[in-house]
């Protein structure tokens, strides 16, 4: 499809009948929502010339009156939004990659070894929150384990 070439849609008039138009481009709109603009083949008189020609009727239509055709792709139909889509987050698993370091005591009550939490593991204390490059050098620490109850273990042992 070029700009020259929209494709084909149904338009359903008042009277009942159904014409075959081309879909221009679709457009949202703050209090009507989407609406479709649409070219309707017809004939014009073209008074320099006393004659009559081809030409298009182009209104905007709703979803009702404009109807998609079976088989025929609308993906290259340009749409405008009235704001424009957020952009999708980026990928990650299961949300943030944020880490939280907590020290285990020793029986003695001395510092023990530091063990790596996912930031909302409910072990991982109140700690600060450390991103995955920190979270990896805690982990070469002597004596340093990832959680295991929470997939800081596998989420960052493979990195190690």
């Amino acid at each position: 499809m070029t700009e020259a070439d929209p494709p084909p849609i149904k338009v359903y008039l008042p009277d009942g009948q159904v014409l075959r138009g081309r879909l221009h481009r679709r457009q949202q709109f703050e209090r009507a929502g989407w609406l479709y603009w649409v070219g309707l083949p017809l004939w014009a008189n073209d008074p320099e010339t006393e004659t009559v020609a081809p030409s298009e009727y182009r209104v905007f239509l709703t979803a009702g009156q404009a109807q998609p055709i079976e088989g025929v792709s609308y993906d290259q139909v340009p749409t405008v939004y009235l704001r424009p889509p957020e952009p999708s987050p980026p990928a990650q698993a299961e949300g943030r990659w944020a880490f939280k370091v907590r020290r285990e005591r020793t029986r003695g009550g001395g510092r023990g070894s530091a063990v790596v939490h996912v930031w909302d593991c409910p072990d991982a204390g109140d700690s600060d929150e450390i991103d995955v490059h920190e979270a990896l050098d805690a982990l070469r620490l002597p004596g340093a384990q990832a959680c295991k109850q929470c997939d800081a273990a596998a989420a960052l042992t493979p990195l190690v």
